[in-house]
């Protein structure tokens, strides 16, 4: 998702609708490392057989969404957001809708072979609610898809983190906080899926993400610079706009700061979620 001011009760970052191209640089970006640790579009062997409608939940700069249109032409791909996916090319097969998944949906349940969310269930006010809505939607035999963070565990080598990045952590926190979001949805991601009793296939992955680099895994070690840009790029953006929760100039200046000293060993987790539902 995205928005277009700091009034959006959903979303904290600007809008990547073409407003803000530094935006769309960082979530695009964000994508390809996370694509290519993946090897894909995802963990699971989604052309088996190949689907014919795509449901991408938050598309934000719309990457994920065209590399699953172009990976499948014969597919019905539909992007969700509450903003448009910035002016650029894509492919005739995908369509892009305004919907809010904070309100109920305006599709059939069990009408996507393939539903993807990525970092949204965070952004959002009860994200419990809103994967619950959105596995729904899935068809018998089809891909539920889920990334998404676990930043209350995020430490310098397993020590604590150093005040700079500390403070700027703990603003984040108290900004998706106020708005009835939670910033550790991640790890609750396998539970509520299989309370659901709809996936008889639920595999989850925890992925410690190396944010400084330090990681023998060469796909692991790049998923943490690509992590670790996009904290900085984070860094650049919010302070000011909200440092009335404590996330100011000064304490983004020293949180760039210890995030680019090489003597640390900075890391979070990351869920991977793909699972089938049961036929």
């Amino acid at each position: 998702m995205s928005e277009s001011s700091t009034d959006s009760p959903k979303y904290i970052f600007r809008a990547a609708d073409g407003a803000v191209p530094e935006e769309i640089q960082r979530l695009d970006a964000l994508h390809k490392g996370i694509t290519e640790f993946m090897g894909g579009l995802s963990f699971a062997k989604l052309d088996n057989p190949p689907p014919k409608a795509i449901l991408e939940v938050g598309s934000g700069s719309g990457a994920w969404a065209i590399d699953a249109a172009r990976q499948f032409p014969e597919a019905r791909v539909t992007a969700i957001d509450v903003n448009p996916i910035p002016q650029r090319e894509l492919p005739d097969n995908l369509e892009f809708r305004h919907v809010d998944v904070t309100q109920p949906v305006p599709f059939d349940k069990e009408s996507f072979d393939v539903v993807h969310a990525r970092l949204i269930l965070l952004h959002v006010p009860d994200g419990e609610g809103v994967l619950r809505r959105i596995a729904e939607l899935v068809k018998p035999g089809g891909w539920l898809l889920v990334e998404e963070p676990d930043d209350y565990h995020m430490t310098d080598g397993g020590k604590p983190l150093g005040p700079g990045i500390g403070a700027f952590l703990s603003g984040w926190m108290k900004v998706l906080k106020s708005r009835g979001a939670d910033p550790g949805f991640g790890c609750h991601v396998e539970e509520i899926i299989r309370s659901t009793d709809k996936f008889d296939e639920v595999n989850v992955k925890k992925v410690v993400i190396p944010i400084s680099g330090k990681s023998d895994d060469p796909k692991l070690k790049g998923l943490g610079l690509t992590w670790k840009e996009n904290m900085i790029r984070v860094g650049q953006d919010l302070p000011e706009r909200w440092a009335a929760f404590g996330i100011t100039k000064e304490i983004g200046q020293q949180y760039l700061e210890e995030l680019l000293d090489p003597s640390r060993a900075i890391q979070t987790h990351l869920y991977f979620a793909y699972c089938r539902k049961r036929v």
